[in-house]
């Protein structure tokens, strides 16, 4: 690993167009890790400067042309590290042009959407794979390795955990004397979360419960977002997929980063990442339920849990211990 200060060129969806929106995003959140551990880092949002190259709106036209100011900007910073946050709409050639103009760079991509949206840019990210020095993703690397062929070109594959930022996550959800809601779930509805969801209305309309994101008028960002995780008792993080080994959606860091008592479908090998004694796992709808009303029942036994995935999220999921871990495992 290099022992000298990095320049990490971070290309993801940084979203200036959306004006703060997004400031909790994980991307963000990396970035925030790299330059605490000492780097040099440029966030390229590569969606913004596509929108802002394209002559008349034209979309393939911006897209070209952000291809080629993100070289010109990997040259002009000379950068160490090519940071891939999803990045969906950067060209294989772009990645070999900055491999020859910065033949000792090395070329990396994160991914923490699940594996079935790098099939919708296979036309991309089939090409980009042989490029790359190393990937990560926040599911496990030998299952999306048998599910998607070409992950199998990139030699070193790592999995990734979600971070939290001590610098966001600052709430105590579990010393809130008068909480915003019992239970809050966050996140659109579509596949198994609608029977989740549905259960929810109909039998628990008798607790102050907080459903947020399933159509426009309640969708959050922003700092409402951050100031609902942090004043809450309970959160549920229900992935769109909960038979993905390690996987679970970003939002799962932001409850126990701020001290919700957490409750989590028991997806494949999820404890490896917070053990029972840190969230509270259930297997049906109805067992969700229960456990809802036992610790609502019992605060004394959620504040313990909360606080101990709380320090759990802090200590191992901080991103100056993942970003410190990426580029361990890179020059590995």
């Amino acid at each position: 690993m290099a022992t000298k200060p990095l320049r990490i060129l971070h290309c993801a969806m940084f979203s200036v167009n959306k004006y703060g929106a997004n400031y909790y995003s994980g991307h963000t959140r990396l970035s925030n890790g790299f330059i605490r551990n000492g780097h040099f880092v440029y966030n390229f949002s590569y969606r913004d400067v596509a929108r802002e190259e394209a002559p008349l709106g034209i979309k393939e036209l911006g897209m070209k042309k952000m291809n080629k100011r993100f070289v010109e900007t990997a040259e002009r910073i000379s950068a160490d590290v090519v940071l891939l946050g999803h990045a969906e709409f950067v060209e294989a050639e772009t990645l070999i042009e900055i491999k020859k103009r910065l033949p000792n760079c090395k070329i990396v991509m994160w991914w923490v959407d699940w594996w079935h949206n790098l099939v919708k840019y296979d036309a991309v990210m089939s090409r980009r794979m042989s490029l790359l020095d190393a990937l990560f993703m926040t599911s496990k690397p030998d299952y999306v390795r048998e599910e998607y062929a070409p992950t199998r070109d990139v030699d070193k594959f790592f999995f990734m955990p979600n971070s939290c930022d001590p610098s966001m996550d600052t709430g105590n959800a579990y010393d809130v004397a008068k909480p915003m809601h019992d239970v809050l779930f966050i996140g659109r509805s579509f596949g198994s979360r609608e029977s989740l969801l549905a259960h929810l209305k109909q039998n628990m309309g008798d607790i102050n419960l907080g459903l947020y994101g399933q159509g426009r008028k309640n969708f959050v960002t922003g700092h409402r977002y951050m100031e609902l995780v942090a004043n809450s008792r309970i959160g549920i993080s229900f992935n769109r997929d909960n038979t993905m080994p390690l996987y679970t959606s970003n939002r799962m860091v932001h409850l126990a980063a701020n001290g919700c008592l957490v409750l989590t479908p028991r997806t494949p090998r999820l404890e490896e990442i917070f053990s029972s004694d840190e969230v509270v796992y259930f297997d049906t709808v109805h067992d969700c339920e229960d456990k809802i009303r036992h610790y609502l029942a019992y605060p004394e036994e959620a504040v313990e849990i909360a606080k101990a995935g709380q320090k759990r999220a802090h200590t191992d999921y901080d991103a100056r211990v993942i970003s410190s871990m990426m580029l361990k495992k890179i020059w590995a």
